[in-house]
């Protein structure tokens, strides 16, 4: 309740303000210009005026900040700061406050365009809307590249704004959105519009941001979120310290990192970056890719065990035996390639192979303990856990790592060896291995949770 009667006190200054009287008032918040200056800001050229649309209500215009400098022919970058709230009749205008006359300013001192709108309070909507088709259609007179535009939105503004910019009809020249202390929104994000969003801690109340890096994550969306600790709602106007500039100035750099072109360059590795860059992220299309590479490359040991990893991983054994053969005529010593051709045996259902196999690179003294921690994991992937135990004993056998403590105690809890388990998942801690999230959510572990031990083990990592 306190909130909301703080928020009315605001709204009633607003209207006292907007009464035309006395000298300025030094706690009138409307004139407040932003907290970063520019020593080229007296040079920022204004053009107001400029009419964006025509209703019947009048019309609703622009002011557009140009950087000082410009050549005749020459086209910007623009940043577009929003009013989606709509200018209320009697009122002062958005575009007139002290934050939106300094920040186009800042922008422009900076070296883009700056620009301020009206807005119909009735038609908020089809007023952003019309802002964009206007800069579409000509910005150029005003030297504006809409193709390349920004736009900033705070407080009361966000929710509209966000309704606008994720939306299909959004204008496709906006590149960089910055959302200042205003509501999320549930999404869906756009994974092609990157937001910087900036939350103001005064603004955090009970769950009210909770859900917000939960939606980035569901819809993929390209958002940095900025926590402003110490922060007050409308800090970068209200709030004269070197804190709030540096976000304004991370705000700045956003801008520019988003709307300026990228460097050209040269890179060398093109198709292991391409296959590397679809292993993390795009694995259908690591298979074809290795495929290719392993045509090009044929004698490249590391394309091969790649290849023949995603062979298996795609359940063609035969074929990834094959590549670990070729492999292996070219360094016969090479301990991931053996390693790999054990775990093709295995996972194949050839498990005699798969012993004579290893026999013979023990014999050959290729086994160390990274071979033996590969066999391990991989055969407890596929659910082979008295196998997979077996090889985790033997590289504990050389040393202890809590690591691997833990995926031993993961393949006896999935043979339902619950002592074992416990004595694997101890060691575990002891050992280091303390992620409480591992312990509380793997399903590996399941057989376990009724167990007091367990459940003492996992409340000392509180």
């Amino acid at each position: 309740m306190k909130t909301f009667f703080f928020c009315l006190a605001l709204a009633n200054a607003v209207l006292v303000a907007a009464q035309p009287s006395e000298p300025l008032s030094p706690a009138d918040q409307l004139n407040f210009g932003v907290v970063l200056e520019h020593p080229d800001m007296e040079k920022v050229a204004l053009k107001p005026g400029v009419t964006y649309l025509k209703t019947d209500n009048g019309n609703l215009d622009l002011d557009i900040y140009l950087p000082p400098g410009m050549a005749a022919d020459e086209k910007r970058p623009a940043v577009v700061f929003l009013n989606a709230i709509g200018d209320r009749p009697g009122a002062r205008k958005l575009k007139s406050w002290g934050v939106y006359a300094t920040w186009p300013r800042l922008v422009a001192a900076n070296g883009y365009i700056g620009i301020s709108m009206d807005c119909d309070p009735n038609h908020v909507m089809e007023s952003i809307k019309g802002v964009f088709d206007f800069l579409a259609a000509k910005g150029a007179q005003f030297q504006i590249d809409a193709g390349r535009l920004g736009v900033y939105a705070a407080s009361a503004n966000v929710g509209n704004a966000l309704n606008y910019l994720m939306g299909e009809e959004a204008y496709d020249g906006i590149k960089a959105a910055v959302l200042y202390y205003g509501a999320y929104g549930s999404g869906p994000y756009r994974k092609d519009l990157p937001v910087y969003f900036v939350v103001a801690e005064s603004d955090v109340r009970q769950d009210n941001y909770d859900e917000i890096w939960k939606q980035v994550l569901l819809n993929k969306a390209p958002w940095t979120i900025r926590m402003g600790s110490g922060m007050p709602h409308a800090f970068d106007t209200y709030t004269d310290t070197d804190e709030a500039r540096r976000i304004l100035k991370e705000t700045l750099s956003f801008w520019k990192n988003e709307l300026d072109p990228v460097p050209p360059h040269h890179l060398d590795y093109k198709d292991g970056r391409a296959m590397m860059t679809a292993l993390r992220y795009d694995r259908d299309r690591a298979l074809p890719l290795l495929a290719d590479m392993a045509k090009k490359y044929p004698k490249d040991v590391q394309t091969l065990n790649l290849y023949a990893g995603e062979l298996m991983r795609a359940n063609r054994y035969k074929e990834a035996e094959q590549v670990y053969d070729n492999l292996l005529a070219l360094d016969p010593k090479n301990t991931a390639a053996v390693t790999g051709k054990i775990i093709v045996d295995y996972a194949g259902g050839n498990q005699e192979k798969a012993e004579t196999d290893l026999k013979a690179a023990v014999k050959a003294g290729l086994m160390d303990r990274a071979s033996y921690t590969s066999l391990g994991y991989s055969l407890l992937v596929l659910d082979k856990n008295r196998e997979a135990a077996g090889f985790y004993e033997k590289a504990l056998a050389m040393g202890p790592n809590g690591g691997d403590y833990y995926n031993l105690g993961c393949a006896y809890a999935k043979m339902s060896n619950v002592d074992k388990a416990m004595e694997a998942l101890e060691q575990a801690v002891q050992y280091g291995y303390r992620n409480r999230q591992s312990y509380e959510h793997d399903p590996d572990l399941d057989s376990l949770r009724s167990d007091a031990r367990f459940t003492a083990l996992v409340k000392a990592l509180e």
